[in-house]
C-alpha cells in the first residue's frame, strides 16, 4: 500500500509538472516572456512569374522580379516563427493568363514557394466566377498550395453558384484560418473590398457582404480560438485621403486586427501606416519587392512591431533552380497550347524601339500626353479597321495599361503584358473590342471627366485617337474643356459636332465601367454605349467585333497586329516609326484668361453660374428690403 501510494503521488506531480509546461509554452507571454513572429508577404503579383523588364534611366532597361527570385528571398529571410502571405490580384498580368483556368500556375508556383495562405482580387475575376472556379479546381489538385481565405464572399443558393462554391470547397477555401508557429496560433482572414468590388464585372452570381461587419465576426472567431495575433489579407487598398483609404477606414471600425496586409492599389509602404494598434503595410506589386514585418507579442498580449522592411526583388537575387525550372514547364505550355496556334512565339522580336515609352507609373502619376496611349489607341483602329470597322476615335484609359515599351527589342510576351487583362464573352483570352457610336456632346463630357476626375481617380485618364481638346485648368470640375476637335479621314482636323454620331472604338471593359462612370460621378453624368441610329445599348457583349473567322477581336492581338504591320529596318527587325518619339498633343492647357474661363460652358456651369446669379438677385433684394425698411422706420 506504500508503494501504491508513493507510486501514486509521483504520478500526480509528474502530471502537474507536465501541465505546467505546458500552460507555460502556450501562453508565454502571461509568464512575462516575448515571442516574435515574422511575417513575409507580398500582394498585386499579377502573373509576373518571370522576371520583367523596368527602365533604367532616361533610354536604359533592366530586369527585376519573378517567382524564382522571389523563391530565395522567402528562403533567406524565413524563420521558424514566419508565415507567408498574400493579399490577392496573384494572376492576371502576363501571357501565363492563358493556362489560369486549366493549370492555375500561380497557386501551383506559391504553392511550391511556402505561401501559407492568399486572398481573392478583383482581378482573379477576370475570366468570371466559373474560370476561377476552374482555375480552383485545377489547382486543388496541387499537393501544396496557400489556403485561399474569402471571408466575406457570399454564395447563393442557384445552381450555378452551388457548382462554384463546390469548386471553392475542394481547393479548401475557409473564411478564416488559424496558422500555429513556434507556439503562436496566427489568425488569418482575407478579404475583397467595396471600391475593389467596383473594378470587378464579372463576379456574377456571387456577391460580398459588408467587410467591416465581415472582419468583426472573423476576428470574434479567431479569438474564440485563441489567435495570439490576426492578421487580414484585405484586397483594399489605400489612399492618400484617409476618408478614401479603405484599409485605414477598416482598422478604425476593427480596431483589434493586428496586421493588415493591403492589396489592390499596388501602394509601396516604404514605412508602414499606423492606425490605432493596427499595422498596414503594403510591399508595391508584380513582385518588386518581399515585405518583411516582424512582430513581437509583449508580456500584456499586445503586438509591436520590431522591424519593417521591403526587399527589392532585383537582377542580383539567385534564381531557385527548382521553381525556375517548374517555370519553364509552365511557360513551354503557355507556347504550346495558346501561342502556337495563333502563329507567335513567346520570346520572338515582334518590333524594335529607339527610346523607352511613357511607363504605368507616368501614366497613372501625371495628368498629360502619352506616346504609350498613342501607339495603343492606333492600335485598336488599326484592329478595328482590318475587320471592317472604320472608327472615327477609339480611346484607352490608363488602368487598363498593364507595361510599356522599352528601348531595344520588344517580344511578342512583352506586347501582351501592355494589354494583358480580362476575358471575351466567350471566355477567351484578353478584352475584346467593341464598336459603337457616342454623340459629339459625349465625347466632349469624356473630355471632361478626363480632365476633371484625374485628381480623384487616376486610372480613368484616357488617351485618344482621332480626337483632341484644349483645357483651362482653373475652370470648374466637368467644365474645364474649352474646345474639342475631330481627326477627317484626310487628317484634317475640324470642330467636334455635338449633335452628330462618332464612331468608337475601344476595350470592352472600357465600355462595361461607363456605369461606374455614373456612380462616381453620384448620377451628374450619364453614359452608355450607342447603336447607329442612336439607341443606347446596355448588353455590350452585342458591340464586340468579331474577325472574318467568326472569332473575338482582341486589343492585345490588335496591338500585336499593328506592331507587325511596321516596316522592316536595316537590322532586319520591325522598327517603331519615328511619330511615336514623341507624343501627340491630345490634351492642351490654355492661359486662364476671361475669355477661356467662361467660354463655351458646360450645362454643369451653366447650371451653377445660374445658382449663384439666383443667390446674388436674393442677396441684393434681401439688402434692398432691408434698406427700405430701415428708411421707412428712420421716417416713422
Amino acid at each position: 500500500m506504500k508503494i501504491k501510494r508513493i507510486a501514486t503521488v509521483f504520478l500526480l506531480f509528474t502530471f502537474c509538472l507536465f501541465w505546467l509546461a505546458t500552460a507555460a509554452l502556450a501562453a508565454g507571454t502571461e509568464n512575462g516572456e516575448e515571442q516574435e513572429l515574422r511575417v513575409l508577404f507580398t500582394h498585386d503579383l499579377h502573373s509576373y512569374i518571370l522576371p520583367y523588364d523596368v527602365a533604367d534611366g532616361a533610354d536604359g532597361r533592366t530586369t527585376m522580379g519573378g517567382y524564382a527570385r522571389l523563391a530565395t528571398l522567402i528562403k533567406e529571410n524565413r524563420t521558424d516563427n514566419t508565415v507567408v502571405l498574400d493579399a490577392g490580384d496573384f494572376s492576371m498580368g502576363t501571357l501565363f493568363n492563358s493556362i489560369f483556368k486549366t493549370h492555375a500556375p500561380d497557386l501551383y508556383l506559391m504553392g511550391e514557394m511556402g505561401f501559407d495562405a492568399t486572398t481573392i482580387g478583383n482581378h482573379e475575376f477576370d475570366y468570371g466566377a466559373e474560370g476561377l472556379a476552374a482555375a480552383l479546381r485545377s489547382a486543388s489538385k496541387a499537393q501544396k498550395r496557400p489556403a485561399m481565405l474569402n471571408s466575406n464572399m457570399v454564395f447563393g443558393n442557384d445552381p450555378e453558384s452551388k457548382e462554384i462554391k463546390n469548386a471553392f470547397d475542394a481547393y479548401g477555401s475557409s473564411a478564416t484560418k488559424i496558422i500555429e508557429r513556434g507556439g503562436l496560433k496566427i489568425g488569418v482572414f482575407g478579404m475583397l473590398s467595396q471600391v475593389a468590388q467596383d473594378y470587378t464585372v464579372n463576379y456574377a452570381p456571387l456577391s460580398f457582404a459588408d467587410t467591416a461587419e465581415t472582419a468583426r465576426d472573423c476576428v470574434d472567431s479567431l479569438k474564440a480560438q485563441n489567435a495570439d495575433v490576426i492578421i487580414c489579407l484585405s484586397h483594399g487598398g489605400t489612399n492618400p485621403d484617409i476618408e478614401k483609404s479603405e484599409d485605414q477606414q477598416l482598422a478604425k471600425a476593427v480596431p483589434d486586427i493586428d496586421v493588415i496586409v493591403s492589396g489592390h492599389t499596388h501602394t509601396t509602404l516604404d514605412t508602414p501606416i499606423t492606425e490605432g494598434s493596427t499595422t498596414i503595410a503594403g510591399c508595391g506589386w508584380r513582385g518588386e519587392h518581399l515585405g518583411l514585418l516582424d512582430l513581437k507579442l509583449e508580456a500584456d498580449n499586445t503586438v509591436k512591431v520590431d522591424s519593417y522592411q521591403l526587399i527589392e526583388n532585383s537582377r542580383d537575387v539567385t534564381m531557385d533552380p527548382d521553381i525556375a525550372s517548374s517555370i519553364n514547364t509552365s511557360k513551354d505550355v503557355v507556347q504550346q497550347e495558346f501561342l502556337t496556334p495563333l502563329g507567335k512565339s513567346f520570346d520572338a522580336t515582334a518590333a524594335v524601339s529607339d527610346h523607352n515609352f511613357a511607363t504605368v507609373d507616368d501614366l497613372l502619376g501625371h495628368f498629360d500626353n502619352s506616346d504609350l496611349g498613342d501607339i495603343i489607341t492606333d492600335a485598336y483602329r488599326y484592329g478595328a479597321a482590318q475587320n471592317g470597322v472604320d472608327a472615327d476615335i477609339s480611346l484607352v484609359n490608363a488602368g487598363l495599361v498593364r507595361d510599356t515599351i522599352y528601348k531595344g527589342n520588344l517580344s511578342e510576351s512583352g506586347v501582351y503584358n501592355i494589354l494583358s487583362l480580362g476575358s471575351g464573352s466567350d471566355g477567351s483570352v484578353g478584352y475584346s473590342l467593341v464598336d459603337f457610336y457616342l454623340y459629339g456632346s459625349e465625347l466632349k463630357t469624356l473630355c471632361q471627366i478626363d480632365v476633371s476626375m484625374y485628381p480623384m481617380m487616376q486610372e480613368v485618364q484616357f488617351s485618344f485617337s482621332g480626337l483632341r481638346y484644349t483645357y483651362n485648368d482653373s475652370r470648374l470640375p466637368l467644365d474645364k474643356v474649352t474646345g474639342v476637335e475631330t481627326q477627317n479621314a484626310d487628317g484634317a482636323w475640324t470642330p467636334l459636332d455635338e449633335d452628330r454620331l462618332y464612331r468608337v472604338t475601344t476595350s470592352q471593359y472600357l465600355a462595361n465601367m461607363t456605369g461606374l462612370i455614373t456612380k462616381m460621378s453620384h448620377g451628374i453624368i450619364t453614359l452608355a454605349p450607342r447603336d447607329k441610329d442612336g439607341n443606347p445599348v446596355s448588353d455590350t457583349n452585342t458591340l464586340i467585333i468579331h474577325t472574318p473567322t467568326g472569332t473575338e477581336a482582341k486589343e492585345w492581338i490588335a496591338l500585336s497586329d499593328y506592331i507587325h504591320s511596321f516596316p522592316v529596318g536595316e537590322s532586319g527587325l520591325r522598327t517603331i516609326p519615328a511619330s511615336y518619339n514623341i507624343a501627340r498633343e491630345v490634351k492642351t492647357p490654355v492661359d486662364n484668361t476671361l475669355v477661356t474661363f467662361f467660354a463655351n460652358p458646360s450645362s454643369i456651369a451653366l447650371a451653377v453660374y445660374g445658382i449663384i446669379a439666383g443667390l446674388i438677385v436674393l442677396l441684393i433684394v434681401i439688402i434692398l428690403l432691408i434698406r427700405r425698411h430701415h428708411i421707412r422706420k428712420h421716417r416713422v
